[in-house]
Protein backbone atom coordinates (compact mmCIF):
# COMPACT_ATOMS: atom_id res chain seq x y z
CA UNK A 1 0.00 0.00 0.00
CA UNK A 2 1.67 3.72 -0.83
CA UNK A 3 0.80 5.82 1.70
CA UNK A 4 1.02 9.72 0.75
CA UNK A 5 2.03 12.52 3.72
CA UNK A 6 1.23 15.80 2.64
CA UNK A 7 2.59 19.30 4.55
CA UNK A 8 2.56 22.72 3.13
CA UNK A 9 -0.77 22.68 1.37
CA UNK A 10 -1.66 26.05 3.36
CA UNK A 11 2.30 27.64 2.80
CA UNK A 12 1.91 29.65 6.12
CA UNK A 13 0.66 26.11 8.13
CA UNK A 14 4.25 25.64 9.56
CA UNK A 15 3.45 22.53 11.45
CA UNK A 16 2.81 19.72 8.31
CA UNK A 17 5.83 21.16 6.72
CA UNK A 18 8.02 20.42 9.33
CA UNK A 19 6.70 17.18 9.84
CA UNK A 20 7.09 16.04 6.84
CA UNK A 21 10.56 17.77 6.64
CA UNK A 22 11.41 15.46 9.83
CA UNK A 23 9.58 12.14 8.70
CA UNK A 24 11.92 12.89 4.99
CA UNK A 25 15.09 12.63 7.22
CA UNK A 26 14.20 9.58 9.63
CA UNK A 27 12.04 7.70 7.95
CA UNK A 28 10.50 5.47 9.67
CA UNK A 29 10.82 1.69 9.20
CA UNK A 30 7.96 0.30 7.70
CA UNK A 31 7.68 -3.21 6.09
CA UNK A 32 3.53 -3.35 4.33
CA UNK A 33 3.34 0.14 3.31
CA UNK A 34 5.80 2.47 1.12
CA UNK A 35 6.08 6.57 2.41
CA UNK A 36 5.60 8.83 -0.05
CA UNK A 37 6.29 12.95 1.50
CA UNK A 38 4.75 16.23 -0.58
CA UNK A 39 4.90 19.26 0.10
CA UNK A 40 2.38 20.67 -1.71
CA UNK A 41 2.61 24.03 -2.28
CA UNK A 42 6.45 25.77 -2.99
CA UNK A 43 5.81 28.59 -3.69
CA UNK A 44 3.60 29.26 -0.83
CA UNK A 45 6.04 27.88 1.74
CA UNK A 46 8.53 29.83 0.77
CA UNK A 47 6.27 32.83 0.93
CA UNK A 48 5.12 31.54 3.88
CA UNK A 49 1.17 32.39 3.04
CA UNK A 50 -1.87 30.82 2.89
CA UNK A 51 -1.36 30.53 -0.68
CA UNK A 52 -0.40 32.55 -4.03
CA UNK A 53 -3.35 33.01 -5.89
CA UNK A 54 -6.06 30.41 -5.06
CA UNK A 55 -6.79 28.48 -2.04
CA UNK A 56 -5.10 24.98 -3.08
CA UNK A 57 -7.49 23.08 -0.73
CA UNK A 58 -10.05 23.94 -2.97
CA UNK A 59 -8.54 23.23 -6.37
CA UNK A 60 -9.29 20.06 -7.02
CA UNK A 61 -12.88 19.80 -8.82
CA UNK A 62 -12.58 17.69 -12.08
CA UNK A 63 -13.94 21.12 -14.07
CA UNK A 64 -10.76 22.72 -12.07
CA UNK A 65 -8.67 19.87 -13.48
CA UNK A 66 -9.39 19.97 -16.75
CA UNK A 67 -9.20 23.15 -17.85
CA UNK A 68 -6.70 25.72 -18.78
CA UNK A 69 -6.02 28.37 -15.77
CA UNK A 70 -3.53 31.25 -14.97
CA UNK A 71 -3.54 30.54 -11.47
CA UNK A 72 -0.73 28.94 -9.58
CA UNK A 73 -2.61 26.62 -7.54
CA UNK A 74 -4.79 25.60 -10.02
CA UNK A 75 -1.99 24.48 -12.41
CA UNK A 76 -0.54 23.00 -8.80
CA UNK A 77 -3.12 20.87 -8.48
CA UNK A 78 -3.11 19.21 -11.68
CA UNK A 79 0.77 18.28 -10.95
CA UNK A 80 0.07 16.91 -7.26
CA UNK A 81 -3.44 15.06 -9.37
CA UNK A 82 -0.62 12.83 -11.34
CA UNK A 83 1.98 12.77 -7.98
CA UNK A 84 -0.82 11.02 -6.31
CA UNK A 85 -1.98 8.33 -9.05
CA UNK A 86 -1.56 5.15 -7.31
CA UNK A 87 -1.55 6.17 -3.85
CA UNK A 88 -3.72 4.16 -1.56
CA UNK A 89 -4.49 6.11 1.53
CA UNK A 90 -3.22 10.20 2.13
CA UNK A 91 -2.47 11.81 5.62
CA UNK A 92 -2.56 15.67 4.99
CA UNK A 93 -1.54 18.09 7.77
CA UNK A 94 -3.13 21.01 8.39
CA UNK A 95 -2.79 24.08 11.08
CA UNK A 96 -5.40 26.16 12.56
CA UNK A 97 -5.68 29.37 14.79
CA UNK A 98 -9.24 27.69 16.17
CA UNK A 99 -8.74 25.65 19.46
CA UNK A 100 -8.93 22.10 17.92
CA UNK A 101 -6.51 20.32 19.70
CA UNK A 102 -5.88 17.54 17.40
CA UNK A 103 -9.24 16.96 15.10
CA UNK A 104 -9.03 14.35 12.35
CA UNK A 105 -11.14 15.65 9.57
CA UNK A 106 -12.48 12.61 7.01
CA UNK A 107 -13.68 13.95 3.54
CA UNK A 108 -15.47 10.29 2.97
CA UNK A 109 -16.77 7.54 4.77
CA UNK A 110 -14.90 4.88 3.52
CA UNK A 111 -13.79 2.04 5.96
CA UNK A 112 -9.77 2.55 6.03
CA UNK A 113 -9.78 6.39 6.61
CA UNK A 114 -12.94 5.88 9.46
CA UNK A 115 -11.04 3.00 10.97
CA UNK A 116 -7.54 4.87 11.17
CA UNK A 117 -8.89 8.04 12.90
CA UNK A 118 -11.16 5.48 15.05
CA UNK A 119 -8.17 4.05 16.44
CA UNK A 120 -5.87 6.93 17.17
CA UNK A 121 -9.00 9.02 19.35
CA UNK A 122 -9.40 5.80 21.09
CA UNK A 123 -5.80 5.95 21.80
CA UNK A 124 -4.96 9.34 22.80
CA UNK A 125 -7.53 11.92 24.60
CA UNK A 126 -6.99 15.16 22.67
CA UNK A 127 -8.13 13.81 19.78
CA UNK A 128 -11.18 13.95 18.57
CA UNK A 129 -13.01 12.73 14.78
CA UNK A 130 -14.43 15.75 12.47
CA UNK A 131 -16.35 14.87 9.61
CA UNK A 132 -16.53 17.33 6.82
CA UNK A 133 -17.56 16.09 3.64
CA UNK A 134 -16.40 18.64 1.11
CA UNK A 135 -16.79 22.32 0.82
CA UNK A 136 -19.05 24.60 -1.77
CA UNK A 137 -16.05 26.41 -2.92
CA UNK A 138 -14.32 23.42 -4.71
CA UNK A 139 -12.79 20.03 -3.94
CA UNK A 140 -10.36 19.14 -1.01
CA UNK A 141 -7.04 17.10 -1.80
CA UNK A 142 -8.89 14.39 -0.03
CA UNK A 143 -11.06 13.52 -3.10
CA UNK A 144 -7.97 12.87 -5.04
CA UNK A 145 -7.13 8.94 -3.03
CA UNK A 146 -9.30 6.09 -1.79
CA UNK A 147 -8.74 6.31 1.87
CA UNK A 148 -7.42 9.80 3.97
CA UNK A 149 -7.61 11.70 7.21
CA UNK A 150 -6.82 15.09 7.38
CA UNK A 151 -4.77 16.46 10.42
CA UNK A 152 -5.97 19.43 11.94
CA UNK A 153 -3.81 21.50 14.99
CA UNK A 154 -4.60 23.95 17.18
CA UNK A 155 -4.86 26.71 18.18
CA UNK A 156 -1.45 28.00 16.25
CA UNK A 157 -0.87 31.35 14.86
CA UNK A 158 -0.22 31.11 11.10
CA UNK A 159 3.21 30.86 10.11
CA UNK A 160 4.46 29.66 13.35
CA UNK A 161 5.79 26.14 15.22
CA UNK A 162 4.39 25.83 18.58
CA UNK A 163 6.45 22.91 19.89
CA UNK A 164 4.43 21.09 22.10
CA UNK A 165 1.36 20.98 19.48
CA UNK A 166 4.41 19.97 17.12
CA UNK A 167 5.63 17.13 19.30
CA UNK A 168 2.27 15.59 20.15
CA UNK A 169 1.05 15.48 16.27
CA UNK A 170 4.17 13.85 15.75
CA UNK A 171 3.69 11.25 17.96
CA UNK A 172 0.25 10.61 16.97
CA UNK A 173 1.54 10.49 13.37
CA UNK A 174 3.79 7.92 13.99
CA UNK A 175 1.23 5.55 15.49
CA UNK A 176 -1.21 6.40 12.43
CA UNK A 177 2.12 5.06 10.66
CA UNK A 178 2.48 2.06 12.66
CA UNK A 179 -1.81 1.44 12.38
CA UNK A 180 -1.14 1.42 8.48
CA UNK A 181 1.41 -0.36 8.04
CA UNK A 182 0.26 -3.43 10.88
CA UNK A 183 -2.89 -2.96 9.12
CA UNK A 184 -4.44 -2.71 12.54
CA UNK A 185 -8.49 -3.21 12.64
CA UNK A 186 -11.25 -1.80 15.38
CA UNK A 187 -15.31 -3.02 15.10
CA UNK A 188 -15.59 -0.24 17.82
CA UNK A 189 -17.94 2.59 17.37
CA UNK A 190 -16.87 5.65 18.28
CA UNK A 191 -17.55 9.59 18.71
CA UNK A 192 -17.46 11.86 15.53
CA UNK A 193 -18.62 15.10 14.95
CA UNK A 194 -19.96 16.06 11.58
CA UNK A 195 -20.27 19.40 10.04
CA UNK A 196 -23.75 20.60 8.61
CA UNK A 197 -23.35 24.72 8.44
CA UNK A 198 -21.69 27.38 8.98
CA UNK A 199 -22.13 30.85 10.51
CA UNK A 200 -21.00 34.03 9.57
CA UNK A 201 -19.65 37.12 11.15
CA UNK A 202 -22.37 40.55 11.97
CA UNK A 203 -21.53 42.62 9.04
CA UNK A 204 -22.95 45.70 7.78
CA UNK A 205 -23.01 46.88 4.05
CA UNK A 206 -20.82 43.66 3.63
CA UNK A 207 -18.30 44.88 5.83
CA UNK A 208 -17.04 42.84 8.59
CA UNK A 209 -19.47 44.85 11.89
CA UNK A 210 -18.19 42.11 14.76
CA UNK A 211 -16.23 39.65 16.63
CA UNK A 212 -16.64 36.48 18.07
CA UNK A 213 -18.16 37.09 21.85
CA UNK A 214 -15.80 36.03 24.88
CA UNK A 215 -18.01 33.74 26.28
CA UNK A 216 -17.67 31.65 23.14
CA UNK A 217 -14.00 31.86 22.39
CA UNK A 218 -11.57 28.90 22.75
CA UNK A 219 -14.65 26.55 23.27
CA UNK A 220 -14.40 24.32 20.26
CA UNK A 221 -16.19 21.35 20.49
CA UNK A 222 -18.14 22.52 23.15
CA UNK A 223 -22.30 22.98 23.49
CA UNK A 224 -24.10 25.87 21.72
CA UNK A 225 -27.63 26.35 22.48
CA UNK A 226 -30.62 29.07 21.49
CA UNK A 227 -29.48 31.89 23.52
CA UNK A 228 -25.99 32.03 23.78
CA UNK A 229 -23.59 35.00 23.03
CA UNK A 230 -21.88 34.41 19.62
CA UNK A 231 -20.93 37.82 18.65
CA UNK A 232 -20.43 41.61 20.06
CA UNK A 233 -20.56 44.02 17.48
CA UNK A 234 -18.50 47.45 17.00
CA UNK A 235 -21.82 49.02 18.67
CA UNK A 236 -20.90 46.40 21.75
CA UNK A 237 -24.36 45.06 20.77
CA UNK A 238 -24.08 41.20 21.82
CA UNK A 239 -25.74 39.01 19.33
CA UNK A 240 -27.00 35.32 20.52
CA UNK A 241 -27.34 32.29 19.25
CA UNK A 242 -30.52 31.64 17.39
CA UNK A 243 -30.48 28.19 15.57
CA UNK A 244 -30.41 24.51 16.74
CA UNK A 245 -28.30 23.38 18.91
CA UNK A 246 -24.96 22.43 17.64
CA UNK A 247 -21.11 21.88 18.20
CA UNK A 248 -19.02 24.79 17.09
CA UNK A 249 -15.85 24.38 15.72
CA UNK A 250 -12.87 25.87 14.02
CA UNK A 251 -14.24 29.30 16.30
CA UNK A 252 -12.29 32.38 15.00
CA UNK A 253 -10.09 30.78 12.60
CA UNK A 254 -8.22 33.27 10.79
CA UNK A 255 -8.03 31.93 7.21
CA UNK A 256 -12.17 31.80 7.26
CA UNK A 257 -12.40 35.27 7.99
CA UNK A 258 -12.57 35.58 3.60
CA UNK A 259 -14.98 32.48 3.59
CA UNK A 260 -17.42 34.53 5.03
CA UNK A 261 -17.27 32.13 8.18
CA UNK A 262 -16.57 32.92 12.00
CA UNK A 263 -17.58 29.23 12.78
CA UNK A 264 -19.10 25.75 11.41
CA UNK A 265 -21.90 24.25 12.83
CA UNK A 266 -21.56 20.74 14.09
CA UNK A 267 -23.11 17.31 15.59
CA UNK A 268 -22.46 14.38 17.08
CA UNK A 269 -22.44 11.32 15.68
CA UNK A 270 -21.13 7.55 15.91
CA UNK A 271 -18.92 5.69 13.43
Amino acid sequence: MRVTISGGVHGNELTGIYLVRKLRHDTPLTHNINLDFLLANPKAIEACRRYIDKDLNRSFSTHALERDSHLYEEERAKVIANRLRGCDFLIDMHSTTANMGITLVLSTQDKRSENLAKILASEYEDVRILQWFGSEEGDFINTLVPSSVTIEVGPVCQGVLEPEIFWRTYKVLRRAIEVLDKDEWTSDPHLAYRIEGYEDFPRKNGKLWGMIHPELKGRDYGQLHPGDPIFLTLDEEEIFYHGDPCVPVFINEAAYYEKKIAFCKAKPVEI
